[in-house]
């Protein structure tokens, strides 16, 4: 049976995109405010109406059929681009310009922030930035900083939270240091002869080592201290040790040359980069512009995220 264009329930492409993005009936119910049964219902009546099914029982749960993957990409991009274009619209009549305050640890602002800032600023010359640095314990307050960037797992109560990236860690040293260590570092044994740079109590290295197959870390006596990430990379630049650190934090090091990984093995840090913001400084169209630039600076979409 042909399906007729006019008589499709439009309304109810949002309740399918949503299950379709969660593979799951009851989390999409709870992003939309709906019952597990209105979300079924108005699938039902979407398939009715097309004539196929979009989702097939799988266990306990439910997956999409070939149709519903097929339907599924081109209903989220269809909303992407309506949110977008509508997003664009909107600013159009606003004011985007003033001053939009940052709040990061000075670890990202070092190793990211201040590589790429310059790029938003030209941009967006009448937006006017102001990056105030805090230890990432430090949970922002949305009267005093319109978006935050904070390492963690995501759980930030009355904040909206959006992953930009998981992050892998890994030694990182300066090919100074690599060519003035008698004989190199060719296994992870050999970091007993250089300082192991640490931002924390020593964990991360502990496990690092660990998974390397050094088991017993006592070995490894020569160490450094220090309460910022951000100052253990600069200290890795400046040939003094070896430091963990993400491809984040420092990959342009690695490409430049500046800094060299002598081992592929990493660790999870047990998080990722998270840039936060309140729901109200989300509605002023500068702190938009920002979320939409940075997220694109990790490869994603302000409308993957915000398309209510």
């Amino acid at each position: 049976m042909k399906t007729s264009v006019r008589h499709l329930p439009l309304a109810n492409l949002r309740a399918f995109e949503t299950a379709a993005r969660h593979g799951n009936f009851g989390k999409a119910a709870a992003e939309l405010n709906l019952s597990d049964s209105a979300i079924s219902h108005q699938i039902s009546r979407l398939e009715a109406a097309l004539g196929f099914a979009l989702f097939e029982k799988a266990g306990r749960g439910v997956q999409l059929t070939e149709a519903g993957h097929s339907l599924a990409a081109t209903v989220t991009g269809a909303l992407q681009d309506i949110y977008g274009t509508v997003l664009r619209l909107s600013e159009r009549n606003e004011e985007q310009g003033g001053r939009l305050n940052l709040t990061c640890p000075p670890m990202f602002a070092s190793g990211w922030l201040s590589r790429n800032i310059a790029e938003f600023c030209s941009e967006h010359p009448q937006i006017e930035c102001h990056i105030r640095l805090a230890e990432n314990q430090t949970i922002p307050d949305p009267g005093d900083t319109d978006i935050g960037i904070l390492f963690g797992t995501g759980n930030w109560p009355d904040l909206h939270a959006i992953l930009l990236e998981d992050i892998l860690i890994g030694p990182v040293c300066s090919p100074v240091l690599m060519s003035g260590t008698a004989g190199g570092l060719r296994s992870p044994a050999d970091l007993r002869r250089v300082f192991l740079l640490h931002w924390d109590d020593g964990s991360e290295w502990r496990r690092w080592l660990a998974q390397a197959g050094q088991m017993d870390v006592s070995l490894f006596t020569r160490n450094l201290y220090c309460n910022d990430l951000g100052a253990a990379i600069d200290f890795a630049l400046h040939g003094a040790g070896c430091a963990l650190a993400s491809e984040t934090l420092t990959g342009m090091n690695v490409r430049d040359g500046s800094l060299i990984r002598p081992f592929a093995d990493t660790i999870n840090p047990n998080g990722g980069w998270y840039v936060v913001v309140s729901p109200e400084n989300l509605a002023r169209p500068r702190v938009r512009l920002f979320l939409q630039w940075i997220l694109k600076k990790f490869g994603q979409s302000l409308a993957e995220h915000f398309l209510d």
